[in-house]
């Protein structure tokens, strides 16, 4: 009998052989970046429901935590990405101003330590899916034919299905691993054009082409797919959704669903998709042990004409942004501040909101101190990353974070430390827009001005100058962890 119950044992899986305490204590990790999502996108953020609907997630907040003085570092897509996986600022690589364009060499080295390097280490299986805009292969390239290396398996996944750039990009491919996705042949044949006009006409690879409004899902897809696979190990995946980047083309389920025209539409396609993923890990038994983490990568984007649905819904009335500065690109809020919603059921408190300072930057800091009790020396990996960890535990903690750099899309570099915002107002070096975005230098005092309407530069000389040596001190220094606030 004995020997009967040992072959029974021996065939069940072994996460169902784990003790509880055990498999708890390394949780399933997500990630979940939407693209140009403004922080007054969804309700819980203040959107009022005759504009969209965001069940799903504000369900997510209310079951975890929902952070208010958040913010992507930059306020364009490569830079916060890089700097979310890297804990690293984009602006200490290459990447001085603007993004990855859509024929860019991989902007992380693959020395660099990431996330999912990080989390493979610790056993973890680990997957980025969905919008890339790191770049791919050494070097600039003409085409992506050919073994896509250096990419997302070098630098610490090992599964990525990708979009290249954004929604339209001309690759108009998938990306799997490290080829294009479906791949029949070398042969190519331009046709068309994307989004973005005759220059950017469609490459017309030999293989599946993207269908815009089905992209959503079919990566949503292929997260669940992949999560599927394997249940022995914890995963960490990397969700980079292309919603709302323009061209604003939401999903047979949502057009027409919502009060705000088809940008509404897709806000709350983003809202559908993530709602797909949390049903499924709820459905599997996993979500009650998974850290899932929603934000954006920048603020919304509110054009003059070239992206009429953006424009149709902002003069509606609808504040995606909400009531802040500005948009995505600049130096200003309204492309900075973003949503943060954070969910660990086994973990943390439930309806629970922080005004403590965290970016998009503090992922890397704050997910090393949960799966290994401490945070890497900056020497090491994250040198820009500040864990959040004791705010997630006790949300009347302060945050650690000292101090932040913020960068636009011409590489115009913004401070914040305690109640003040500093712009130095200076393009990157060597660009054709130096004297064209040059600006003022500003002061604000974010905590009476949070709308940032009245600068204050030339009332107090004495905090713009500690902000010019503190900015000054934090890029002399390879890592912030080791600069003090003042």
């Amino acid at each position: 009998m004995f020997s009967k119950i040992l072959r029974f044992l021996h065939c069940l899986p072994i996460a169902t052989l784990l003790p509880t305490s055990l498999m708890a204590e390394k949780p399933n990790i997500v990630i979940f970046m939407a693209d140009d999502l403004g922080y007054g996108s969804l309700n819980s953020y203040g959107a009022p429901e005759n504009f969209v609907k965001t069940p799903r997630l504000d369900g997510l907040a209310e079951q975890g935590i929902l952070f208010k003085n958040a913010f992507a570092t930059a306020s364009v897509c490569t830079p916060t990405r890089y700097t979310m996986l890297t804990g690293q600022y984009s602006w200490r690589t290459r990447l001085k101003k603007s993004v990855v364009n859509t024929m860019d060499p991989l902007l992380i080295d693959p020395e660099t330590k990431t996330i999912g390097s990080f989390l493979q280490d610790k056993g973890y299986r680990t997957a980025a899916i969905g919008k890339w805009h790191l770049g791919y292969k050494e070097k600039k390239f003409k085409n992506l034919l050919g073994k896509i290396e250096p990419g997302p398996l070098q630098v610490g996944f090992d599964y990525h299905f990708g979009v290249p750039n954004n929604l339209d990009d001309f690759h108009k491919v998938y990306i799997e691993n490290d080829g294009i996705y479906g791949l029949k042949s070398d042969k190519m044949q331009v046709y068309g054009t994307s989004y973005y006009k005759a220059k950017d006409a469609y490459a017309g690879y030999d293989a599946p082409q993207r269908v815009t409004d089905e992209v959503m899902d079919t990566t949503m897809d292929k997260a669940i797919e992949w999560i599927n696979k394997e249940k022995e190990k914890p995963f960490f995946l990397y969700f980079g959704a292309v919603a709302v980047h323009h061209p604003i083309i939401p999903s047979k389920y949502m057009k027409g669903k919502s009060g705000a025209g088809l940008y509404g539409d897709f806000i709350q396609d983003t809202d559908r998709v993530t709602g797909r993923l949390i049903d499924y890990l709820k459905e599997k038994g996993a979500l009650e042990n998974t850290l899932f983490i929603f934000t954006s990568d920048n603020g919304g984007d509110i054009p003059n004409n070239d992206e009429k649905h953006e424009k149709i819904t902002f003069d509606m009335g609808f504040k995606f942004n909400g009531d802040i500065r500005a948009d995505k690109h600049t130096i200003f809020d309204g492309g900075l501040r973003v949503p943060f919603i954070v969910s660990w059921p086994a973990k943390l408190g439930k309806g629970l909101v922080s005004n403590e300072l965290v970016t998009t930057g503090d992922l890397f800091a704050t997910i090393a101190e949960v799966v290994d009790g401490k945070v890497p020396d900056p020497a090491v990996a994250a040198p820009d990353s500040f864990s959040f960890w004791n705010i997630l535990q006790d949300t009347t903690q302060k945050s650690d974070r000292p101090h932040l750099i913020n960068r636009d899309v011409l590489g115009r570099h913004a401070l914040r430390f305690g109640k003040w915002k500093y712009i130095e107002g200076i393009p990157a070096a060597g660009t054709s827009e130096v004297k064209k975005g040059k600006m003022l230098e500003q002061l604000y005092n974010i905590e009476e001005d949070p709308a940032e309407e009245e600068n204050v530069f030339k009332n107090h000389p004495e905090v713009a100058q500690q902000a010019k040596k503190l900015l000054l001190e934090i890029r002399n220094n390879p890592s912030s962890r080791n600069v003090p606030g003042v």
